[in-house]
């Protein structure tokens, strides 16, 4: 008996259909076996989740705590998988981080008090340094230094030795 043909093409349809099959069959969805759902997500510290849909392919989001934050770069989203081999479900593990938010208005003070300690730093330093004492120099300040003469040198022996009474012999 011979093989089928493709009308027009004059090859055996058979052998070039196989592959095509194979491949729709591997870009098809995976079929799963009705009733097997994921268990319970596992938990993240600082992060709840409430599951909506515990069946294959569903996608779920954890929310962090309140007073938390998702840490940028990180993603809050799951999903409801098959193992291939096992034919078991199960939840995708997602890189969630969830850290401690921080209000602005707590930043606002810190930024404040900071600035406030720094002002005072340096105002302390500069008043730790000496100050700046402009001297004058000899060539600016005029000399006033007179020589001095035998009366001045009389007149001052005289003051030391001052009016002393003279004794009568």
């Amino acid at each position: 008996m011979a093989s089928p043909q493709l009308r027009g093409c004059g090859v055996h349809a058979l052998p070039m259909l196989l592959p095509l099959l194979l491949l729709l069959l591997l870009l098809l969805p995976l079929r799963v076996t009705p009733g097997i759902t994921c268990p319970t997500p596992i938990s993240i510290e600082h992060a709840d989740i409430r599951v909506k849909n515990y069946s294959v392919n569903s996608r779920e989001r954890y929310v962090c705590n309140s007073g938390f934050k998702r840490k940028a770069g990180t993603s809050t989203l799951t999903e409801c998988v098959i193992n291939k081999n096992t034919n078991v479900a199960h939840w995708t593990t997602p890189n969630l981080k969830c850290i401690m938010a921080i209000p602005t208005s707590v930043l606002l003070v810190a930024a404040g008090i900071g600035l406030v300690f720094l002002t005072r730093y340096i105002k302390s330093r500069q008043a730790s340094q000496p100050r700046r004492v402009e001297v004058e120099t000899m060539e600016t300040v005029p000399m006033t230094v007179r020589a001095r003469s035998k009366e001045d040198e009389d007149h001052t022996t005289s003051e030391t030795q001052g009016d002393q009474p003279t004794r009568g012999v």
